[in-house]
């Protein structure tokens, strides 16, 4: 039996309570203090009484004893029992017997609740059990002290749960008429839908009609996208193999496909890093695609890390859809939930790291088909570009030291000269001689002499690179360095640093020891010279009055020299 709406109807009621027995309560005090006729060991057996009543549903409240119905009908018959043995002692206006007689009524309506009484027998039997005990200590007292009082006490009492008796039989008479009310429009109903079965079932019949029809329907949009997302890929795959035709530009092609592949797939990043020395590129090369804010620069921090544990760990690929968040530490607070990392090249020859990721989980775990795809376009585009600039190279780089040679140089300082006049900058040239080079010849060799100028032509290139200039071999023993975007009073110290650099350079060649020294002449445009075309010609001019006054030294044009000889 489902005991909840008698328990929950017996908590509400508990503030009803507390409200009669403070009514009960006043009302006594007030009788006790105006009127004379009232006993005060009556008031007290009435307020005990009161008290013991409000004491039972507080412990019965704040103990959750509501939750045993047992013990709920128990508390509800005692009160009834400590309600009638007050009833049966208290009589008159001045003992309150009415207020009694309402908590009795009370107390037992809280019974038949508790108890759930929907039988007349059940009825007359609990008001039978809550009465006997006081009629027969009522009969009891009859007999002990005969009194006129004691009878019509009785028969008041009998008459008292006469009536109840009569009422809670109507009542449950009442209530089972009710039920059978509902029953009967419960058939009713029944007999009503067995006749429309027929038509629920055609109606389930068309439900199932439609949802077929829907399922196709969402098949045809899911094959209809997927064929729009293949000639996307297709689309996408076309123009990259284009691109990798046409240029050999390694920075641009990482754009172009990371461009692509954001542009078809949506994705939340999009990254490749290539390792310096793999297509003659000085330094690693990054291109990072993402709208997500500092995501760009943690995949940055953290990409060669990971090719590198993923080259020492024999790993080719990795996939991250669980527990991302503990293998990829710097995602941990990014909406990211699929990742997918690939090594870039064969197993010998890694050359980098292709990584990709999305806040759609499972994203990579299939359908990999167009990614593989654009990785093997972008392996061949790596060996084109290596192949390209190998032979750039080869034309570019003097054959002996591997720094421009003088014809590369040229095209560098045109393309330097147009990008300095074009934002009205500013350039600064060097060009520096070995002194008596001839000498170190004719002593110890041309082999000697050759490594001497490798010697130079190294620690030129390493000093100058630093502050974003270029060298060459100019020609024989001379190098020529300019500095783009620099004055004159920030290229004399770089040139400082560089002869510096040069005469504590030795040369251990067999047995000997060379020892090195160079003469410099430098200039500057606009601050001396007035006319790019003249860079190269006043640095020249300038080194030749270094060797023509001693050698050795660092000549710094301020205008006034001209052409010697």
């Amino acid at each position: 039996m489902n005991t909840e709406p008698a328990i929950e109807l017996q908590k509400n009621g508990i503030m009803m309570h507390r409200i009669i027995y403070i009514v009960f309560f006043l009302q006594r005090l007030l009788l006790q203090f105006e009127s004379e006729e009232v006993q005060l060991n009556k008031t007290i057996c009435i307020l005990v009484f009161l008290a013991l009543c409000e004491i039972m549903e507080e412990i019965l409240y704040h103990t959750d004893c509501f939750r045993n119905i047992k013990v709920l009908c128990a508390a509800r018959y005692v009160q009834c029992l400590f309600a009638t043995v007050m009833f049966a002692f208290f009589q008159g206006t001045v003992d309150s017997a009415i207020m009694i007689v309402a908590l009795l009524i009370m107390f037992i309506s809280d019974f038949f609740v508790a108890t759930e009484v929907l039988d007349k027998t059940k009825a007359v039997l609990y008001l039978v059990d809550v009465g006997a005990p006081v009629i027969v200590v009522v009969f009891v007292r009859m007999l002990m002290h005969s009194s006129d009082q004691w009878m019509f006490l009785f028969f008041d009492i009998l008459m008292l749960f006469l009536v109840l008796i009569t009422e809670a039989m109507k009542l449950v008479e009442y209530v089972i008429q009710k039920d059978d009310v509902i029953l009967e429009e419960r058939n009713r109903f029944a007999r009503v839908v067995e006749k429309n079965e027929d038509i629920l079932n055609m109606q389930n019949k068309l439900k199932n009609t439609n949802n077929q029809l829907n399922i196709q329907k969402l098949d045809l949009q899911q094959a209809n996208k997927q064929i729009k997302e293949a000639n996307e890929e297709m689309k996408a795959q076309a123009e990259i193999m284009h691109y990798i035709a046409s240029s050999f530009e390694v920075p641009k092609i990482s754009n172009q496909i990371t461009d692509s592949i954001m542009a078809v797939k949506k994705l939340g990043f999009c990254a490749v890093y290539i390792k310096e020395n793999v297509y003659l590129n000085r330094h690693a090369n990054y291109v990072i695609k993402t709208n997500i804010g500092q995501l760009q620069s943690r995949i940055k921090d953290q990409m060669e890390n990971i090719f590198l544990e993923m080259v020492a760990d024999h790993k080719s690929e990795m996939v991250y859809s669980h527990n991302l968040k503990d293998e990829i530490p710097f995602l941990q607070d990014v909406k990211i939930n699929s990742v997918y990392i690939k090594l870039l090249g064969a197993d010998d020859e890694t050359y980098g790291l292709f990584m990709i990721g999305d806040e759609r989980k499972d994203l990579f775990s299939s359908s990999m088909s167009f990614y593989n795809a654009i990785i093997a376009q972008y392996d061949i585009a790596i060996s084109n570009a290596k192949i390209y600039n190998e032979m750039q190279q080869m034309a570019r780089k003097d054959g002996l030291t591997g720094i421009n040679n003088r014809i590369y140089f040229n095209e560098l300082f045109k393309d330097s000269v147009e990008q300095m006049l074009d934002k009205k900058g500013c350039m600064s040239v060097a060009l520096f001689d070995i002194d008596k080079f001839k000498s170190v010849n004719d002593t110890y060799g041309h082999l000697a002499g050759d490594e001497v100028i490798k010697r130079i032509a190294a620690v030129a290139e390493q000093c100058i690179d630093k502050y974003n200039g270029f060298v060459c071999r100019y020609g024989g023993e001379e190098f020529v360095a300019a500095l783009p975007d620099c004055k004159l009073e920030i290229a004399q110290p770089i040139i400082e640093e560089l002869f510096d650099e040069i005469c504590k350079q030795v040369v251990h060649y067999n047995e000997w020891n060379i020892t090195m020294s160079v003469s410099i002449g430098l200039t500057a445009y606009p601050e001396v010279c007035k006319n790019p075309d003249d860079l190269l010609k006043r640095a020249d001019w300038c080194m030749y009055y270094a060797k023509e006054h001693g050698r050795h030294q660092i000549n710094i044009d301020d205008g006034s020299i001209e052409k010697i000889g």
